[in-house]
């Protein structure tokens, strides 16, 4: 187990710290001691996630719907802290390796051992289906190998975190090895996308590779829609009930009760000699010692020592204000199976990796008959962790939008919030194609392509809405703020490595390599491809490092700023502008408009140096923000905070320089221009103001207003 250093905590909650388990793109996970002397996995969430009001509702819902997945193969949910400093979730604990490292290190699974693992798939799919959610991402790297059987983990967190924008994350349709065809299409998904995720998890375990192969994304998310799985060196007697679970047709697919039947009418190892082949039992033997080595090192807490939220000792924390609020277990014993597999273990869920977990309300173009049936505590099929939630979203655009964009044509506007990815037709409002993804950030190129931003991955799209590239990397997170190349050929987007540090990369998407990477100063980065892609901005729109424009040909700054020589415009003396914000003009490669101090902004023509100064709007005192050009280069327009009239955003000519709103307008933090100028799309920032708003194109009066 990775040691502690000196900048973990000693105490989490009212838990001990012992040692960290791993870390991922929603935070870090630790192995704990509770309270009652008992050992926990614990995942404290990211500082960065703490600050988005937004992402602490969600994860005080999901807190609450984890704990309703209860059975023997799934973990339990035994505290979390959603009001603290930063939050935090604890699971039970096991020790044991996953399915991916087990297969990797050891070869593949006998056809005993596969048994035993496709029946606890099942029935762990039974438990987490009759919640009446679903986890969307079953792979090997989600299932625990314990002497009970095997533990499905990962879930509870994960639909909390997508959709927060200060971190930018959001989450994939699932992993491209092993997500279904209607997840690679972007259709409505149910349980039959689990089950077959299941089947595609038992292929790898019995020949160590995925059912639909390995390579390029494009190629493999070709093969998961339209080829056949690849079974050799799958036993015989399994491949009928797989072929099953892999059909294309999810109605075709049976369910996992009955898979449950199937299986558990074949022999089944007996219990005394265990359901693992030895080199993994002892394996598990290992990370027991490891654990123990762990949790004997540590000084014990005094007896009554519980501890807040920020670690301070307290007494009788459960009575204290202000402590973290339990999310405890109902009583009783856990839920029982017909598949015994020899002597009991702590159960755990490692946090680390991508998953989705949806609600039983059904899916576009699926009838209530094929959502999750709800449970018998929740006959009327809603989520009783809502009743104490605000009011809910629109039916369309769901809650807290985050971006907007026009589709080439100008006939529909993509629309990307915490719940949904949808097209929209932005005259009525009307949904025309609902994405089942729900990226952070988006791009739509201007012949079709888009772009969508996640935490562990980009995913693009082609125009026909059929996913063509799914670019991830194990050492990269947080990938952000998109930007496609006209041609949809080239995609440069902020990620963060493995140490968190930030970079920006350039990719070739028919090659899917990155072409050009660099690091940079700031998190709070904008990247910008000019309009033949041949050169970058990045914007430092933190204000704490440099913006910088590159050559990509031959990997080049071009400008940094600020600089000394930049000539001098409005804002202040030469050599003190920062240019937070920069942004290309859309025909015109060699032009890029800079906003050189909080209100004005001026043209910088890179060929020959010269700047032209826009018209400087009296903001009486307040700050603009983002800038945005219209897609004839003819406009520009600067985002402003909402509020008095004074506090909205500009419009300017880029001919003349000139003001075209004298007063403030409502244009905020996102600015979508249609394609042929005539409205501009915009969403205010407030919190808890989730509107979507389609002005003039010419007075800049507001013509549709939709709710989020």
């Amino acid at each position: 187990m990775p040691p502690l250093s000196s900048a973990d905590p000693e105490h989490v909650g009212p838990h001990q710290v012992l040692s960290r388990l791993g870390e991922g793109g929603m935070g870090e996970v630790l192995l704990v001691r509770t309270p009652d002397g008992g050992l926990a996995a614990l995942k404290v969430i990211r500082e960065e996630l703490a600050h988005d009001p937004g992402f602490r509702a969600r994860f005080a819902r999901e807190a609450r719907t984890a704990q309703r997945v209860r059975g023997p193969f799934t973990p339990a949910v035994l505290s979390a802290d959603t009001e603290g400093a930063v939050p935090w979730m604890a699971t039970e604990y096991v020790p044991g390796p996953t399915l991916r490292e087990a297969v990797r290190e050891h070869g593949p699974f006998p056809e005993p051992s596969l048994r035993v693992l496709a029946l606890g798939l099942a029935n762990a799919l039974q438990a987490i289906h009759s919640a009446g959610l679903m986890h969307r991402d079953l792979k090997p790297g989600n299932v625990l190998l314990s002497p009970r059987g095997p533990q499905v983990i990962d879930f509870g967190i994960a639909r909390a975190v997508e959709g927060t924008v200060l971190t930018k994350t959001g989450q994939a349709f699932g992993t491209p090895a092993y997500a279904s065809p209607e997840q690679v299409v972007g259709r409505g998904v149910g349980p039959a996308s689990d089950v077959f995720s299941l089947a595609g998890v038992v292929v790898f375990a019995a020949t160590g590779r995925p059912a639909f192969g390995t390579g390029k994304s494009a190629a493999l998310l070709t093969r998961v829609v339209r080829g056949g799985p690849d079974l050799d060196g799958v036993p015989e007697a399994l491949r009928p009930l797989l072929t099953r679970c892999l059909a294309k047709d999810p109605a075709e697919r049976p369910n996992a009760d009955q898979i449950a039947r199937t299986l558990s009418e074949q022999p089944l190892p007996p219990a005394e000699h265990g359901w693992l082949p030895t080199p993994i039992n002892q394996s598990i033997e290992t990370h027991r010692s490891a654990t123990r080595e762990a949790a004997d090192g540590a000084p014990a807490d005094g007896p009554g020592t519980d501890r807040a939220s920020d670690g301070t000792p307290v007494r009788g924390a459960p009575g204290v204000p202000g402590a973290p609020a339990p999310v405890t277990p109902p009583p009783g014993t856990r839920g029982r199976t017909a598949l015994i597999v020899g002597a009991a273990a702590l159960a755990t869920v490692l946090m680390t990796g991508t998953l989705g977990l949806l609600t039983t309300v059904p899916l576009p173009g699926q009838g209530a008959d094929e959502a999750v049936a709800p449970t018998e505590a929740d006959g009327d099929g809603r989520d009783e962790a809502a009743d104490d939630a605000p009011a809910g979203p629109s039916d369309v655009f769901g809650g807290t939008l985050t971006e907007v964009s026009f589709a080439p044509g100008g006939e529909s506007l993509y629309v990307t919030g915490t719940d949904h990815l949808v097209e929209v037709d932005w005259r009525t409002g009307e949904e025309l194609h609902r994405f089942d993804a729900r990226p952070n950030s988006l791009t739509v190129a201007a012949n079709g392509t888009i772009a969508g931003g996640f935490l562990d991955a980009l995913v693009v799209w082609n125009p026909d809405r059929e996913i063509t590239h799914y670019l991830e990397d194990p050492e990269l997170q947080d990938w952000n703020r998109p930007d496609l190349s006209d041609d949809g050929t080239r995609v440069a987007v902020s990620v963060n490595d493995a140490e968190n540090e930030p970079l920006v990369q350039v990719w070739d998407l028919e090659k899917e390599e990155v072409g050009f990477e660099f690091a940079t100063e700031s998190h709070t980065r904008n990247p910008d491809l000019n309009a033949d892609a041949t050169l970058l901005a990045v914007s430092d729109s933190a204000g704490t490092g440099r913006s910088t424009v590159w050559d990509l040909a031959t990997e080049e700054a071009v400008v940094e700023f600020p600089n000394d020589g930049f000539p001098a415009v409005p804002g202040g003396e030469a050599g003190t502008h920062h240019l937070k914000y920069l942004a290309f003009h859309p025909t015109d490669p060699s032009l890029l408009a800079v906003k050189t101090s909080n209100r004005d902004i001026a043209l910088y023509d890179l060929d020959n140096g010269e700047t032209t100064p826009f018209e400087t709007p009296d903001t009486g005192g307040n700050d603009l923000y983002e800038i945005h050009f219209s897609a004839d280069g003819s406009r520009l327009a600067a985002s402003g905070a909402e509020g008095a009239a004074t506090r909205g955003g500009r419009v300017w000519d880029t001919a003349t320089g000139d003001l075209l709103t004298g007063e403030g307008i409502q244009l905020y933090s996102q600015v979508a221009f249609h394609p042929e100028g005539t409205v501009v799309a915009t969403i205010p920032p407030g919190p808890g103001d989730d509107r979507l708003l389609v002005l003039d194109g010419e007075s800049f009066e507001v013509l549709h207003e939709f709710p989020g």
